[in-house]
């Protein structure tokens, strides 16, 4: 375990049942099956089980289990575009044309885009006006929203940065990477490292700045390997949230969470005003509070499987945090969380990166039917999603973005993981990881 200058063990939280692994979240889609693997992330064994066994009957051209394993997991999340076009696609293999084409068009309906014709269970379906109208919108929703330029290449093209950051005072921008170190960029877009390799830092996940303090606080941990029975990496499953000074790059506060053999995943975090640092637990299905140098579980819900992105309201009152099913909103005064209501002509599942600008959130879709960096407003209450616009879509066309920061004139976002063809072929191999941004003006656009 790292040097720690404190280890705060909350009481021991057992893990919820065969879960997932959160990075996957952020990694998955190296072929087009981890559609079905970004599904099967999902908290409860019974729903792992069940999409653990559609795909394997899948595999193995039984379409009548494909069907009724899907429709187990669909039911737990119903409004999904990944599984809504894997269900279309079971019910077309087993010859329900009608419930297909149904589910197709709520896929489609909440932004998917994919080439219809291309996918091998579609071409049976009888022709039609409404099938082809819907493969017209799928394609135009396929379509790139070019609005991101490169900022920053990174020299190092195995680094898998995550996280990113704005400091407004010095307006240099943060990332972290999987090598356990911090990287800076100046406004000039020059990479220098500003937390080196070799220290606390484990796996670099989520980085936030505390203007106030001058903190940059880093979400670290050595991530788990959910879906082997043995681990590969010495450590795995300890987590801890550090603190470094933005003038000095020096460590200042760490608190480590190690209760093995619960795994833990530390992955993205937010900063209160009064200092209290929120982290997501994705391995967990949980957030926890750092609050006076200690670590303790904050809450779970049902419906928040793999946790990802979080982000705190102006309010200082509500959290919101990105989950597989989508957004869940707690109370910080009541205790209570509850989802965030969509519409049916929207998708908010499977956000990585989430922050918050001018009354609205600003998310990162990894899903390979999305792929987009998109504003999500909300209504006057916070408690629904109005409608989504999309930033930025599968621009530049071989990454994958994963996070976002706000600066003062520009959305910064990682990109640095190969984008994924929805057609199940693997498009060409990202070169070296870059920080992109997107003029702020184009996010505050109604």
């Amino acid at each position: 375990m790292p040097a720690a200058r404190s280890v705060e063990r909350p009481r021991t939280v057992n893990p919820p049942c065969a879960g997932g692994n959160g990075r996957t979240l952020r990694l998955f889609g190296e072929r087009m099956g981890h559609v079905l693997t970004a599904i099967l992330l999902i908290g409860g064994a019974s729903i792992v089980d069940h999409v653990l066994a559609a795909r394997k009957a899948r595999q193995a051209g039984d379409a009548k289990t494909w069907l009724a394993e899907g429709q187990q997991a669909l039911a737990h999340v119903p409004d999904h575009p990944d599984l809504l076009i894997s269900m279309a696609r079971a019910q077309a293999a087993n010859g329900h044309a009608t419930d297909a084409v149904g589910l197709l068009r709520q896929a489609i309906e909440r932004g998917a885009g994919l080439e219809v014709q291309r996918v091998q269970e579609f071409q049976a379906l009888p022709a039609s006006v409404e099938l082809d109208d819907l493969s017209v919108r799928a394609r135009r929703n396929l379509a790139a929203v070019s609005r991101a330029e490169v900022f920053a290449v990174l020299p190092d093209a195995t680094a898998q940065p995550e996280g990113v950051e704005y400091d407004p005072a010095t307006r240099r921008v943060f990332t972290g990477t999987t090598h356990g170190e911090i990287l800076q960029i100046d406004a000039a877009g020059t990479v220098s490292t500003f937390v080196p390799r070799g220290g606390a830092l484990r796996e670099v996940l989520g980085i936030k700045v505390d203007a106030r303090r001058r903190l940059l606080w880093a979400a670290t941990c050595v991530y788990p390997e959910l879906f082997s029975a043995t681990q590969g990496k010495p450590d795995a499953g300890i987590s801890g949230v550090i603190a470094y000074s933005l003038e000095t790059g020096k460590l200042v506060q760490q608190a480590w969470l190690d209760e093995r053999p619960s795994l833990h995943g530390f992955n993205d975090l937010a900063v209160a005003r009064g200092g209290d640092v929120y982290v997501t637990d994705t391995p967990q299905n949980a957030v926890y509070r750092l609050h006076g140098g200690k670590l303790s579980l904050l809450f779970r819900h049902p419906r928040m499987s793999l946790p990802n992105g979080i982000v705190l309201a102006p309010d200082q009152r509500h959290l919101y945090v990105a989950a597989l099913e989508g957004l869940i909103r707690f109370d910080l005064r009541t205790q209570m969380s509850q989802p965030v209501a969509v519409p049916r002509d929207a998708a908010v599942n499977s956000i990585d990166g989430l922050s918050w600008h001018e009354g609205a959130l600003v998310g990162v879709q990894r899903s390979p039917y999305l792929a987009r960096i998109v504003r999500i407003e909300l209504s006057k209450d916070g408690a629904s999603v109005v409608r989504t616009v999309t930033l930025n879509a599968r621009s530049p066309a071989e990454y994958n973005q994963t996070t976002v920061a706000v600066g003062k004139e520009w959305l910064y976002a990682v990109a640095s993981a190969p984008a994924i063809d929805t057609s199940e072929t693997p498009l060409a191999s990202a070169p070296k990881p870059q920080i992109l941004r997107i003029p702020l003006e184009v996010a505050t656009k109604r």
